[in-house]
């Protein structure tokens, strides 16, 4: 195999593993309990894409009670939504934590290899 061949291949592993992630991101969603009175719903690029308030709980509470309420909801769903993000980031790091010889010799590969060690 040549070294243009090796370099092509590895260069297709990195973006068969960017693809992977992008569609792990992409089909995650965290949701908080479904009792819950305010349950909140994120998608894996952070947008919130649903919230459901229990009926009669607008009437239950001051405008200010329900505000913090769905507010504090809003942190804690973005708070979990994070930890799986960043178990999913991490899992493609560790994929190339470790970078063949003969791209580690490439300048531009070395460039890409500190940047991915330097965000874990």
């Amino acid at each position: 195999m040549s070294r243009a061949e090796r370099a092509s291949e590895t260069i297709g592993a990195l973006l068969d593993a960017v693809y992977e992630w992008e569609a792990e991101v992409d089909a995650f969603t965290s949701t908080g309990d479904d009792d819950a009175d305010v349950v909140v719903t994120h998608d894996g690029r952070g947008r919130m894409i649903e919230v459901t308030i229990r009926p009669g709980l607008q009437e239950e509470l001051t405008v200010s009670e329900l505000e913090d309420a769905v507010n504090a909801e809003i942190a804690h769903n973005a708070k979990r939504a994070q930890g799986a993000l960043d178990a999913i980031g991490q899992k493609f790091l560790n994929k190339f934590a470790h970078i063949p010889e003969e791209m580690a010799n490439h300048p531009v590969a070395a460039r890409f290899a500190t940047a991915l060690r330097a965000a874990e």
